[in-house]
């Protein structure tokens, strides 16, 4: 006989729109032990029981057929039971002694000696009762029929009576065909047979542990069955498959069971077969679609394996568990030919073992770590040793982690790529597995980028740089360093610096240089590697300016005229070339346009001496200025000195003290001994004004300079003398006061009259003359007093002085006279201005007589 390899497809697909818990497993695998596959000789496959105790599998092939196939368990033939007209359904007793076989053509049960392969007993059922299903729960045989009224129904059959025969089960209801039958845990379960034009599948479940039925739930399920429903060993779930998945329910009363659903393979898909183990795993088979073949679950709902048969697709019933625990049994069909696939290890999930390489790669005598995990269902045991070779050569045992992790440590010297191989032998529930890496041993990727420059002068450029690492990795090796070249671009001369020295930790590194001259200038970094890092070099360029230096002088802040004077000055950033001047320029009263130049020399350490003898007094504004050489820029500074000078006379005076409002004072202007200046200015500052020029000349032989000016307020006069060569500036002021312009006038008079040449206004004694004073400028809110006089004994006489009078704001005011006694007699009147101590601008001002007398 021709045996066949079986493999295991290892992914589960997922439906999408689904949700569903699974673990992909990668790439086919071959079964741990080969497996084994044997042709059938059956015509049809309707039903199939595995009995370890004999080492037999039977086969039933339906209606039309006559005999129940009996091979080995490998699936061998042994013989062929004759006799046994349309065997269809097949349960085993619970001592394994007898075989139960419903003859869909005969009528009848069979019992069947396991021993011998005989037939022992027939149970008639009827005429045309045409007995389907049968399975064996609560010490009874329960068995499908089709009943008198043409509907199908159970009955029962207890081998344990001494004369058994069939007896139907009034409790039980009638399907429109004889249902297909399942139990455990004392529990039957009743479903109609397949209608591919049904919408629904009709369950009843049955607790038959005490041999009488006691109905649980009678109901229909949405969707119609693909295949027999399956309950499981302990009898509290219900297996329906339906399309694309198989669904689960509560035997109890049909409820949706967790876990709920388990998929065959997704859209397409059509479970027709359901295989329940004792210790709960599950084998659904799936006839059309992609994934045609067997699923294996763990009761826990988690993919343990994908079996694609290459000999056909599973037929409807076509799983079993055997009775070791752990053979699957699964008949397979392809264009009517049928085929025994045994699955020795169809409960051992395949390994996974996946490797990574180091991150982000592994570096030359740097130890690194290839990192794996091992997987599959549930985890490989936490210190399981997994063999490691690399390209062939033992390494240490690696050591799986409880969470199924572990690493392989290793150095290589050398860069190149380097295959890691890991294997596991497998265990009890996981196949061995193999798989391999080839890992790439590289030197560190290096960079110089450009450097941070903290001096670049002509003599002294320096800069830190740093080694850059890719992904910053390092360290260095102690003792690297960088080579360093420096080219004048101006005249493409390159020199050899000292190398710098590499920090191991950081990368860094130190140039220090005196290029000797400004210029544009290139500095090449190079890196020349490691053991583990790659080489590189940058060339910086870089511009060195020359110096800018500050140039400081020391000059005196005073000088004698005509004496020696001599100041030093420094320039900055030394040394200098021999030979080198900084031009120095004079600036004085006799040299304004046309400055005093001459040049002084520059030491070689900076430092400058200015010297002269200045001949003009006043300020004498010295600059200094350096023309710059190649490695200097140009810089200039200045200093005013002032040169003494003589002093001389200078005196203001006016033609008087106090003026009247409006009237011009004369202003003279007095100079003395000078040396070749004989100008002065006469300014006038009003109180309250500005400051104007009233005249400015050239003083006459008297040294005098007389001016005019119009008063309106107290004045200050200012004579200015600029100063000259030999004689310093000199000022003199002189200060006059201006009154106010007092109209005034009296009102209510009836004429006038003359004495001795006087003007009087006559009034009659019943009038009160009336005074109006107006002062100009205006001063409201100021004082005005008014005094009244009387002539007698040839002399006038003062009768009163008033208080305050204020000006209005039109800077007037009136009283009035009160005049007793008057008749015939003379008076005069006249009022006073008496400026405050706000008012700072005129002084107080009397105004003049005004005569009256007074007549019947």
């Amino acid at each position: 006989m021709r045996l066949k390899q079986v493999s295991l497809a290892a992914a589960i697909s997922v439906v999408a729109g689904l949700t569903t818990a699974t673990v992909g497993l990668t790439g086919p695998a071959a079964w741990a032990d080969g497996g084994s596959a044997a042709a059938l000789p059956l015509s049809h496959y309707a039903h199939m029981v595995v009995d370890g105790a004999h080492q037999h599998l039977f086969f039933s092939q339906g209606a039309g057929t006559t005999g129940i196939v009996v091979t080995d368990l490998s699936g061998n033939p042994v013989t062929t039971i004759d006799g046994e007209q349309g065997a269809d359904g097949l349960a085993l007793s619970a001592d394994g002694k007898t075989l139960y076989a419903a003859l869909t053509d005969g009528d009848a049960i069979a019992a069947i000696d396991t021993a011998t392969l005989a037939e022992t007993g027939r149970f008639g059922t009827g005429t045309a009762s045409a007995p389907v299903s049968v399975a064996q729960a609560g010490g009874k045989v329960w068995y499908s029929y089709t009943a008198d009224d043409g509907k199908g129904t159970v009955g029962s059959l207890d081998p344990s009576a001494a004369d058994p025969a069939p007896t139907p089960q009034p409790v039980m209801p009638h399907w429109s065909a004889a249902p297909l039958l399942s139990t455990g845990g004392g529990v039957l379960a009743v479903n109609a047979a397949q209608d591919a034009h049904s919408s629904m599948t009709h369950i009843a479940t049955y607790d038959v542990s005490s041999g009488t039925p006691s109905l649980k739930v009678d109901m229909g399920l949405g969707g119609a069955a693909t295949g027999p429903v399956q309950v499981t060993p302990d009898g509290t779930k219900l297996f329906v498959p339906q399309s694309t998945a198989v669904y689960v329910y509560s035997t109890a009363d049909l409820s949706t069971a967790k876990p709920y659903v388990y998929y065959t393979g997704g859209v397409g898909s059509s479970p027709d077969s359901v295989a329940i183990d004792s210790d709960g795993t599950i084998a659904l088979g799936s006839t059309t679609g992609s994934g045609a073949g067997a699923y294996l679950y763990a009761a826990d709902q988690i993919a343990e394996n994908h079996v694609a048969f290459p000999a056909g697709t599973v037929a409807a019933g076509g799983l079993v568990w055997g009775a070791d625990g752990r053979t699957l049994y699964a008949v397979t069909q392809d264009n009517g030919s049928y085929a025994l696939d045994v699955l020795g290890d169809a409960k051992l999930t395949d390994t996974t073992l996946s490797l990574n390489a180091p991150s982000p790669y592994a570096i030359p005598a740097q130890r690194f770590t290839v990192n794996g995990t091992v997987g599959g269902h549930g985890f490989v045991p936490a210190g399981a040793t997994l063999k490691v070779t690399r390209d062939g050569t033992d390494l240490p045992d690696a050591t799986v982690g409880a969470d199924g992790s572990f690493g392989i440590t290793d150095t290589r010297q050398d860069e190149g790529g380097y295959t890691y191989e890991v294997s596991y032998a497998g265990d009890a529930t996981h196949r061995p597995a193999t798989t391999s890496l080839k890992v790439w041993v590289s030197r560190v990727g290096t960079s110089i980028p450009y450097p941070e420059f903290s001096s670049a002068t002509p003599h002294k450029v320096a800069f830190t740089g740093t080694v850059m690492t890719d992904l910053t990795r390092g360290p260095f090796t102690q003792g690297d360093t960088v080579q360093v070249t420096r080219t004048n671009e101006d005249t493409h001369q390159s020199t050899q610096l000292p190398a710098a020295p590499l920090d191991p930790a950081t990368g860094r590194f130190t140039v220090a240089d005196d290029p000797g001259t400004a210029g544009w200038f290139t500095y090449r970094l190079s890196f020349g590697g490691d053991i583990t890092h790659q080489p590189d070099s940058n060339d910086v360029s870089t511009t060195i300016s020359p110096y800018a230096p500050a140039l400081t002088l020391k000059a005196p802040a005073t000088a004698t005229r005509g004496a020696a004077l001599s100041f030093g000055a420094v320039l900055g950033y030394g040394p200098y070339d021999r030979g080198e001047t900084v031009t120095v320029t004079r600036t004085d009263a006799a040299h304004t346009t046309t400055p005093v130049t001459w040049t002084a020399p520059v030491a070689a350490d900076g430092t400058i001496t200015v010297k002269d003898a200045p001949s003009i007094g006043g300020a004498n504004a010295y600059t200094v200025s350096y023309a710059g050489d190649t490695n200097h820029r140009a810089a200039t500074a200045s200093a005013t000195v002032q040169v003494s000078r003589a002093t001389t006379s200078l005196s203001v005076t006016a033609n008087a003290s106090t003026y009247a409002y409006g009237a011009t004072a004369t202003v003279t202007a007095h100079l003395g001994t000078t040396y070749n200046g004989r100008t002065v200015s006469l300014y006038a500052t009003p109180a309250g004004g500005k400051k104007t020029l009233v005249k400015t000349g050239t003083v006459d032989s008297k040294g005098n300079l007389t001016a005019t000016y119009k008063l309106v307020s107290n004045t200050t006069f200012t004579a200015s003398y600029t100063g000259d060569y030999r004689y310093a500036p000199a000022t003199a002021t002189r200060a006059v006061s201006d009154q106010v312009k007092i109209a005034q006038a009296l009102s209510g008079y009836y004429t006038t009259t003359t004495y001795s040449g006087t003007t009087y206004r006559v009034y009659h004694h019943t009038v009160q003359p009336t005074v109006t004073t107006t002062v100009t400028p205006n001063k409201s809110g100021q004082c005005v007093h008014f005094q009244v006089q009387q002539y007698y004994s040839s002399a006038w006489h003062t009768l009163s002085t008033s208080g305050c009078f204020t000006l209005g704001s039109k800077s007037a005011v009136a009283a009035q006279l009160s005049l007793s006694h008057a008749v015939n007699q003379k008076f005069r009147v006249r009022s006073e201005y008496v400026h405050s101590s706000k008012d700072t601008t005129n002084v107080s001002t009397w105004g003049g007589w005004q005569y009256l007398t007074v007549r019947t």
